[in-house]
This record gives C-alpha cells, structure tokens and sequence, in this order.
C-alpha cells in the first residue's frame, strides 16, 4: 500500500501530476510559471521487521519506541537505534523520527523546503495598491522599484521566459506613482 503523493505548484498552489514531475526546471499548466523541483518517489515500505526474540540473545538491540523490534541501525545524529519502522532516510542522512523532525522544523533538511517568493506578483500588487491608494505614493512607488529590481534578478538566474517587459512596465509605473503623488502633495499645500 502506497500513499497518496501530492506536488503542488509553489506559486498558485494547484495539484500537479506527480507522474510529470522530474527534477529540474518546472512549468505551471495553469499559471505558466516556473519552479525548480527535486523529484522524490518514496521507498516502497519494508514490511518485514526482525523482532528481538527471533534475531536471539545476543543478536540485537530493541527499538526504544517498539520495544518488540529489533534495530537495524541507529540515528546518524543522536545515535538512537532504530528499527525499520522508524528508520527515515533524508539527504543522505540515516536519522530517528525526533530527530527527523527537529531537522525538519528547523528547516536543515534541504530537500524538505518548499518555499517560493514571486517578486513580479509582489511587484504588481503594490503598484495596484498605489493606484488604488494614491496617497501611498511615495512609499508603494518605490517598493515596486525594488520588487521590481528583485524580479528581474529571479527571472534571470531562473531563467524564466518572459514577463520582464511587464516588470518594467510597472517600474515605469511606480515611477509615475512616485512622482505624481509628491508632485499632488506639494500642489495642494501651495
């Protein structure tokens, strides 16, 4: 019996086909937007688990959390044996479940980190917040600038097709909101 793999994409968040996914660059069918992925296919589970009282006296260790298995190995990082049940394999480590966890919540484990940050949607969404907010100005003009600037740098190393005639479009646009904000401001306290 295998679980259910869900992937899905990082930037509108929609279940993608784990069967199309290889590692590497990646394409959004519904966003079009680009992502790198690590394909990962699970280990089918081992279901034989030596127990204590078949392995003998002196032949093995006991699990600490099934006491009735026998350890097959121990934690790379804390040393706890470990049976198969609770043996995970992750970049290349050998850990225990508690660890596993630490490492994971503490955000140690490379292939377990899954987040994305979209400049170019940033970058919009505070231009349309100064256009709808024209007072904020002064402060959304130049946050699209930089978001802008970041999105460009993404594109490049990402190297993502298109969009970066958008991005300048809404530089030139927080640009304007800048300007035209204090240029209102000043107009109104004269």
């Amino acid at each position: 019996m295998t679980a259910a793999v869900s992937v899905a994409c990082p930037r509108c968040g929609r279940t993608l086909d784990h069967a199309q996914i290889v590692s590497g660059a990646q394409t959004c069918p519904l966003c079009r937007g680009t992502f790198e992925a690590v394909r990962f296919d699970p280990p089918a589970p081992d279901t034989s688990v030596p127990r204590v009282a078949e392995a003998g006296p002196e032949g093995a260790h006991a699990c600490p959390l099934h006491a009735g298995n026998a350890a097959v190995g121990n934690c790379g990082r804390c040393g706890v044996f470990t049976c198969a049940l609770c043996r995970i394999e992750a970049d290349g480590r050998i850990l225990c479940p508690s660890c596993f966890e630490r490492l994971a919540d503490a955000g140690e484990l490379p292939s377990l980190v899954s987040s994305y940050r979209d400049y170019g949607r940033a970058q919009y969404l505070i231009v349309l917040l100064g256009l709808v907010f024209f007072f904020l100005g002064p402060v959304t003009g130049p946050a699209s600038v930089y978001y802008g600037t970041k999105a460009l740098d993404q594109m490049r190393t990402s190297g993502e097709p298109g969009g970066r005639v958008r991005v300048w479009a809404f530089f030139l646009l927080g640009a304007v909101e800048a300007v035209g904000t204090v240029a209102l401001f000043v107009w109104m306290a004269t």
